[in-house]
């Protein structure tokens, strides 16, 4: 209980759940005209809702420097991902005919040879 109470203070998680949940939590965001803070999300809404309300003489980029860059390192990773999946596409065709190719070489070749007792 000691160790357990000494973790606790020192910040050290030991629930699985806990550690679930700070593994995917969501960053927060400052706005950087006014403080006030968002989570970080795949669309921001609540963000941009708040530049164009609160601050609109602003760019997003001033308000919200981080998700700009968050949105640029995304859209570069998901341009890798695409280049790299299309790189080298299959066709079925082409897979189905070798995959017969290979069954029929391989019929003939284990076909009894005697014929009929």
């Amino acid at each position: 209980r000691r160790e357990h109470a000494r973790d606790a203070k020192d910040g050290v998680v030991r629930n699985d759940i806990e550690k679930r949940k700070l593994a995917t939590a969501k960053p927060d965001v400052t706005c950087t005209v006014c403080g006030s803070q968002f989570k970080l999300t795949k669309r921001n809404v609540d963000a941009r809702t708040h530049h164009s309300s609160k601050h609109p003489g602003k760019t997003f980029e001033e308000c919200f420097p981080e998700i700009v860059a968050a949105e640029a390192a995304e859209a570069k990773a998901a341009a890798a991902g695409a280049g790299a999946a299309k790189a080298a596409p299959k066709k079925k065709a082409d897979d189905a005919a070798a995959l017969l190719a290979e069954g029929l070489a391989g019929a003939a070749a284990t076909k009894p040879k005697g014929g009929k007792r």
